[in-house]
């Protein structure tokens, strides 16, 4: 065996929701160990092109963002707020949400995840509680109220906690023991970004159609990302699609309300899946994020959970009794409960419109599009829904 560190935490990937944990953890005092390659980082120089990936932000994700003092050092030229959403049904039927109407001042904020990663980056990079550890995670064992962590180079970690924050295919969870059930909808997100010939006005636009559910979220100036949530099958025969092609076809699908699209970066191709895992928390360990859950993006809503199981954990690990050791069983136990419902309710929406959105009958589409129709005319409904998607 190699040498060996002692830390308090040892937090297993480097993506958004580790990086948060590291960074939160870090500034409650705590000796932080960040375990994992780090991950790339986008070209941000004049005239280069958005990320291909990017998140809505929920105002519960800024409010914990600030409170780890990176949100100001995000670029604000590099996003853009959501102040209305746009939904229609395959029938016509339209459901609008607005942030004046719901007494806010904006629904969501459109950012790229390399943006996240960047400012969450140099954050842990700048914290002197925190150690870089770009090994891969191996696997670890329990001795007394200490977690030995082992990594692939032969060198071991022993930590009191160790966090989970290595996706959807989480090593901490299989060397847990913690058992995942994966559902595969047979769909692809087919995702890239778009210049639009009109203004969007800070609106995000979703078509629930029989080929898929079809986004475009608002970037800076007259750009939009789209994610196309589409059978595998049509996903695959439209990422083949000449650039051009693609811009035609989406602009064809939305009726060109934005306008003669054209494309402003390469089209890629994620598996949509649902990862329902039984538990979060194992002697010692904890899941967040990916590793703990992964629902359809349909709602725009994984990286909000994600961050607010790092929320949770962080308030759970802050107010600990004084006697209580960090990785004591009793907080792990408080953290699970405090996640167990907003997880099931994210869960149960977001699986429940794949699948009705995903029949292709009669009675299924009256369901879907009298719904659509009937939540927008009940006010106080509809501001209850924004109130949950903001957090």
């Amino acid at each position: 065996m190699g040498e060996q560190k002692e830390v308090d935490v040892a937090v297993v990937g480097a993506g958004v929701a580790g990086l948060a944990t590291a960074l939160g953890l870090a500034q409650q005092g705590l000796k932080v160990a960040l375990v994992g390659p780090r991950a790339r980082m986008h070209d941000r120089s004049e005239g280069a092109p958005f990320d291909g990936r990017i998140y809505a932000v929920a105002p519960a994700t800024v409010d914990l963002l600030e409170q780890l003092s990176v949100w100001k050092r995000v670029d604000e030229a590099r996003c853009t707020p959501v102040e209305r959403m746009r939904v229609f049904g395959d029938r016509g039927d339209e459901l609008t949400f607005d942030a004046y109407g719901a007494t806010v001042e904006r629904l969501a904020t459109i950012v790229e995840e390399s943006e996240l990663l960047r400012v969450l980056d140099a954050a842990c990079d700048f914290q002197p509680a925190i150690t870089r550890v770009e090994e891969a995670f191996d696997s670890y064992g329990v001795e007394g109220d200490v977690a030995r962590v082992r990594l692939g180079d032969g060198a071991a970690l022993n930590a009191r906690l160790l966090i989970g924050a290595d996706g959807a295919q989480s090593a901490v969870r299989a060397a847990a023991g913690l058992s995942a059930s994966v559902t595969d909808y047979r769909q692809t997100a087919v995702v890239t970004n778009l210049a639009c010939e009109r203004a969007h006005l800070n609106t995000a636009w979703q078509w629930f159609t029989d080929q898929g559910v079809v986004a475009l979220l608002p970037l800076p100036g007259r750009h939009v990302s789209l994610v196309w949530s589409a059978p595998t099958s049509l996903a695959q025969e439209l990422v083949a699609l000449e650039p051009g092609d693609l811009a035609r076809r989406v602009t064809d699908r939305t009726a060109a309300v934005l306008g003669t699209l054209s494309p402003a970066g390469p089209a890629l191709g994620f598996a949509l899946r649902l990862v329902v895992v039984n538990r979060l928390v194992a002697p010692r360990v904890a899941l967040v994020g990916d590793a703990a859950h992964v629902v359809h993006p349909l709602a725009g809503q994984g990286l909000n959970l994600g961050l607010q199981d790092v929320g949770a954990l962080l308030e759970v690990i802050r107010g600990r009794e004084a006697f209580r050791d960090i990785g004591d069983s009793v907080l792990l136990r408080r953290y699970e409960r405090n996640r167990a419902e907003p997880i099931a309710l994210m869960r149960a929406a977001t699986d429940g419109l794949a699948r009705l959105f995903g029949m292709d009958d009669a009675f299924a589409r009256f369901i879907r599009n009298a719904g659509l129709a009937a939540v927008d005319r009940v006010g106080p409904l509809k501001n209850l829904l924004i109130r949950q998607a903001l957090g």
